[in-house]
């Protein structure tokens, strides 16, 4: 995945290229194969590059023979060089492309090339700004292009194409933009399909976040050259829809990506077989510290998950004061209290999953963070090292591998922010509790993003999982996986990345098979298999 300043370098390499013609082309593509000839497509293309997309798109509909509508939110004779020369396609294919009048100012940092493309930076409010013309219609030869300069108060398509801004959007939409959204969401509503191009428009590419207050909702998203980190993760994923990306033919970049995406795949290629000899002894030891009064089945839910997930023992070092002697489910796991198992011989530890934060929590995640064992820390456990300056010391001196399994929430309080903060760059929020704690940290969420501030701060973020996760007890279950998998031996990353796109798998499996609202042990079937 690359940045948006990532991307511009790349679309500098290929200058020559006319990537704006390619990407009219790819949108053009994606349409005509899911429509005919006769379908009703509007275009919205804002005043920059992204809005170039849009023309290109128009001009290849309209020679293949369809009859598109185009709403262009900007002035013709101010438009970007690769844009224009979109709009002069537009023109060749009419008999006239004359027009009048102004456009609003756009948002600042618009699109592909915006930062070459001469566009003023004097970003007046839209209502400062003199009306738009009346809507002019371009006709011609046996091609035909209706073009409006203003957006219809309703509209009725079967798909609208959203080309107003792209990745570099940062200011919120305003003004005939904002108008041009809401007409958007009616027209949707009212049952035609939103395909955005590059990013939906009034999302930062970059972190997820919506820049303003608005933003186009997609049913598609075909975005361009590379995958954008934003479009993986936070807020961007309830606009987005179905996300495909086209390379448009350019090469692979050669630059170090500012995050890689973890897919289904990564499961089968990190498992190896086991070997013939194997035996419990050398698949490990994960203690599950927690279990207090009242929450005695988080300490239960992570330790089946670290069964399932190949741990050759699981231990369970109880807070509770009344302590279950078996699990009647899962009779495999061995039982004890916290203080006597946080000292014993194991290879992993999970520390956090119902700890609460009473004194004798505080004391068995002292002897914890002491110890030289790989360990997850989660949950109850998170929440005292954010209120324990000495706490936090002796998890940054820690030299065992260790993994941080944060919700936003828990995020905010390990850095002394607002929950709204981590959602705005979940990135720079996992850099910097990875960075801070020295340790993996695993923001969960959607688009859960890993970073590995241990020798390096590479950023990943998962694409397994989906909306099925949304309930109490799946957290439990990932600090269970992570730590059967450092009980086994895998090294640190790798255990946080596995564990986290397996969970998201066997999720997927769930919805792949019908199940439309699950509880947290739900997941231990598919896992069995995955």
């Amino acid at each position: 995945m690359l940045s948006t300043a990532q991307i511009r370098a790349l679309e500098a390499r290929y200058a020559d290229a006319n990537l704006m013609r390619r990407a009219g082309k790819a949108a053009a593509d994606f349409l005509m194969q899911r429509t005919t000839r006769d379908a009703r497509i509007v275009l919205f293309a804002g005043p920059g590059n992204n809005g170039g997309d849009a023309l290109a798109c128009a001009a290849e509909l309209a020679a293949a023979g369809y009859v598109p509508q185009l709403i262009l939110l900007g002035d013709p004779e101010k438009l970007p060089a690769d844009a224009a020369q979109a709009w002069r396609r537009v023109a060749e294919l009419n008999t006239s492309a004359a027009s009048t009048g102004f456009a609003p100012s756009p948002p600042e940092g618009e699109g592909r090339g915006e930062g070459d493309s001469g566009m003023s930076r004097d970003h007046s409010s839209s209502s400062d700004v003199p009306p738009l013309p009346q809507p002019l219609s371009l006709q011609g030869r046996g091609e035909q292009i209706v073009v409006s300069r203003e957006t219809p108060s309703t509209i009725s398509a079967d798909w609208i194409v959203d080309g107003l801004f792209g990745i570099g959007l940062k200011r919120p939409l305003d003004g005939a933009f904002s108008d041009a959204v809401r007409v958007i969401a009616e027209t949707r509503r009212a049952g035609a399909t939103v395909f955005s191009l590059d990013a939906p428009s009034g999302i930062d590419a970059d972190t997820g976040a919506l820049v303003g207050d608005t933003a186009v909702a997609a049913d598609f998203t075909l975005t361009f050259l590379s995958l954008k980190p934003g479009l993986l993760t936070g807020p961007a994923l309830n606009f987005l829809g179905a996300l495909h990306c086209d390379s448009l033919g350019t090469a692979r970049d050669a630059s170090t990506p500012l995050a890689t995406a973890v897919n289904r795949d990564y499961i089968d290629a990190a498992f190896s077989p086991r070997a013939a000899n194997a035996h419990k002894g050398s698949q490990g030891t994960c203690v599950i510290i927690g279990g207090a009064d009242g929450m005695l089945g988080a300490a239960t839910l992570a330790s089946r998950a670290a069964m399932r997930c190949g741990a050759g023992k699981v231990k369970v070092g109880w807070l509770a004061s009344t302590a279950p002697t078996l699990d009647a489910n899962m009779p495999e796991i061995m039982m004890g209290t916290a203080s006597d198992l946080v000292a014993s011989e194991n290879t992993a530890i999970v520390i956090g999953c119902g700890l609460s934060v009473s004194g004798a929590a505080v004391r068995v995640l002292t002897t914890a963070l002491q110890r030289d064992t790989p360990m997850v820390v989660d949950a109850d456990a998170l929440n005292l090292i954010a209120q324990s300056a000495e706490l936090a010391t002796l998890m940054q001196r820690r030299t065992a591998s260790t993994v941080i399994t944060p919700h936003p929430a828990e995020a905010a309080r390990l850095l002394g922010c607002s929950t709204a903060d981590v959602q705005r760059d979940r990135l720079r929020a996992a850099r910097d509790l990875a960075k801070g704690y020295r340790c993996v940290a695993v923001l969960k969420g959607a688009g859960t993003v890993v970073c590995d501030g241990l020798t390096h701060t590479a950023l990943s973020i998962n694409r397994t999982g989906n909306a099925l996760l949304a309930t109490a007890g799946t957290g439990d279950v990932l600090a269970g996986m992570i730590g059967a998998l450092l009980a086994q031996g895998f090294d640190v990353a790798t255990a946080a990345h596995l564990g986290v796109c397996m969970h998201g798998a066997a999720a997927d499996q769930l919805a792949a098979s019908g199940v439309r609202r699950m509880v947290a042990s739900d997941l231990f079937e598919p896992l069995a298999r995955l």
